[in-house]
């Protein structure tokens, strides 16, 4: 009884040492149903061992630990993986539909310069507007520059008013003229 313990043991921990140099080698598209499932077996082997090992089974908990946490992590691992999947899909639709739609928007242009009309008033309009909109960040960015500027010759005067507060305080203190 004894061996066979022994070699359950060493059959489970081999397996398990086995699974995780397998799946976590040099592959980068590593799935969360494969991290899932090492996961919950290596959680439900222990959680199993320790629980097996209070009823006197404790080879059997950690085999049964294993199994149900393998399954359950893979399970958990593989509804992450068709989140993923989905999320990913969904951003391709999204990147498609805007690529014809740039497409579109380009072939209706070169089909306006090609029949002689070479600029829409939308995008002056558009144009113009981007241009103001540049000149004002500058206005502000200067306006900031002048505040910050002013501030700073402030604080300067400031200081050297109290500097010269204290040199007439000292002067008075010590009778000096």
């Amino acid at each position: 009884m004894n061996n066979y313990r022994n070699f359950l043991t060493l059959g489970v921990g081999s397996t398990l040492l086995l699974s995780s140099f397998f799946t976590s080698g040099c592959v980068t598209d590593d799935s969360n149903t494969e991290r899932g499932a090492l996961g919950g077996a290596v959680a439900g082997a222990i959680l199993g061992g320790v629980i097996g090992h209070q009823s006197g089974e404790r080879d059997k908990g950690i085999a049964a630990g294993a199994a149900t946490g393998a399954i359950v992590g893979a399970i958990a691992g593989n509804r992450e993986d068709r989140r993923v999947q989905e999320i990913q899909a969904q951003r391709r639709i999204a990147e498609e539909a805007a690529a014809r739609s740039r497409a579109e928007a380009d072939a209706q242009r070169q089909r306006m310069i090609a029949q002689g009309k070479s600029v829409e008033d939308k995008e002056l309009l558009a144009a113009r507007q981007r241009a103001e909109a540049a000149e004002a960040e500058v206005a502000r960015l200067r306006a900031e520059e002048d505040a910050a500027l002013k501030k700073a010759r402030q604080l300067e005067e400031y200081q050297a008013r109290e500097a010269a507060a204290k040199a007439e305080a000292e002067r008075i203190r010590t009778g000096k003229q």
